[in-house]
């Protein structure tokens, strides 16, 4: 057979079984079936691991530093980066990218009208894997682009910007401040007003956020890798912080990192270290407003077959009722349990689902996972990423779960998200056929 250059072959979303890829091992190129590889992986061979997934120790039992590291296949994490990105959705599902360093134009250079759409962050469907390592005793994140025998996260299209109103409809646009002052049930209607496969961020979607900084960073300080946020260095006005519009960050594109955005407070105060940050193209998912998200929910010990310290996980593109509020979801659903109390991050539950919230407090805000968690056991709405006046509080795993399903405010908003089939094209022809 003639030699290939394997970079230039198709690229594929998926494969059976009985297909093969191409591994590494002990400095030669071998082949092994998908079916192989999978039985491999479940019965602990990391080396093959290695070859087809990209890892993070996560290190909170052993050390209080968020340095935790990198392992594995990062090159295919480079490659998950580069097919992953901000795509102009219409609301029946037609997607052409955006320039990859900037947002404000179409890659094939057309130019970008966002009424046409919406804004959105998509990303192939990424697996993973939590397993315990024996020698450090210790687990590790897998994540891949291939199937590794533990679960998936499908592939997620998520507003790039918080979620604003044209009318009646919830919209990912630059150039206007997020809305608030909605019901989460409020904010799921304006999102459907898009049509039937829109709705809000779900918990796979918080949890990717935090994969994917791990897997670009191996550290969960995302303030100390990303940026403070709008929140500076400190504490911040976040009334004032709300009035900004969206899009401050369309020059970085599809990247990690963050814009200078420091600003004066209501008293007079100039913040310090203040910015929009990007993470890989989601803008400011933490420090500047409350994001509410769907799929999840907590008991509340007012409710007469709930303690309050349930969590409970569901499926689908829909709102809970209110029978369920009061007892668990209908259908397939997980069940956890949440602290009723508050602190920095040491623990996260993890678990086979690597689930994010917190199972032991004790850290601080540069320490284990740099987060706060604050919960009681009547609140049921879970809140993600803090507000602009949280500080060192902020961050992608803080959870805030003391609120009423029915609260609304200011500084609770909520993100987009896309459920249905896209169709790809140009930005050209995504013009040309609206």
């Amino acid at each position: 057979m003639p030699n290939k250059n394997l970079a230039t072959a198709a690229q594929v979303q998926t494969m059976l079984r009985t297909n093969s890829v191409f591994v590494e091992i002990d400095g030669s190129i071998r082949r092994i079936s998908l079916d192989n590889l999978m039985s491999s992986i479940n019965e602990g061979n990391e080396q093959l691991l290695r070859q087809v997934a990209w890892g993070v120790p996560i290190k909170d039992t052993i050390q209080s530093s968020p340095v935790w590291g990198r392992v594995g296949n990062l090159d295919m994490w480079e490659e998950y980066k580069s097919l992953s990105g901000r795509y102009l959705v219409t609301n029946d599902g037609k997607a052409a990218k955006l320039s990859t360093v900037n947002s404000g134009v179409f890659a094939d250079g057309t130019a970008l009208n966002e009424s046409l759409g919406h804004v959105m962050v998509y990303a192939p469907r990424l697996y993973f894997l939590v397993k315990n390592d024996e020698v450090a005793g210790i687990p590790y994140l897998w994540m891949s682009m291939l199937p590794i025998g533990g679960h998936y996260i499908e592939a997620p299209c998520i507003g790039a910007y918080k979620g604003s109103m044209s009318g009646s409809a919830l919209v990912s646009r630059s150039g206007v401040a997020p809305a608030g002052s909605k019901t989460i049930n409020a904010f799921w209607s304006a999102a459907q007003v898009n049509g039937k496969n829109w709705g809000l961020i779900n918990y796979d979607h918080r949890k990717f956020m935090i994969m994917i900084l791990l897997s670009e960073y191996g550290n969960p300080n995302a303030q100390g890798v990303l940026g403070n946020g709008l929140t500076g260095t400190n504490s911040s006005d976040w009334q004032t912080a709300l009035s900004f519009p969206c899009g401050n960050t369309k020059s970085l594109g599809d990247s990690f990192g963050s814009v200078a955005h420091e600003y004066t407070m209501t008293n007079g105060t100039q913040t310090v270290g203040a910015c929009d940050v990007s993470l890989m193209g989601i803008e400011n998912p933490y420090a500047q407003q409350w994001e509410m998200s769907q799929g999840v929910y907590c008991g509340s010990s007012n409710n007469s077959g709930q303690t309050g310290a349930e969590i409970f996980i569901y499926e689908g593109n829909r709102m809970p009722s209110s029978s369920e509020l009061a007892t668990h979801p209908e259908g397939d659903y997980r069940q956890l349990t949440r602290l009723t109390s508050e602190g920095y991050i040491s623990q996260m539950i993890l678990g086979e689902h690597f689930d994010i919230f917190a199972k032991k407090t004790g850290g601080g805000g540069t320490s284990y996972w740099c987060d706060y968690s604050y919960a009681n056991s009547t609140g049921q709405l879970v809140l993600w990423g803090a507000s602009a006046a949280d500080g060192a509080d902020a961050g992608l795993g803080f959870a805030l779960s003391d609120g009423a399903w029915s609260d609304s405010s200011s500084y609770l908003g909520s993100r987009l998200a896309y459920y249905g089939e896209l169709t790809f094209m140009s930005g050209a022809e995504l013009v040309a056929s609206v």
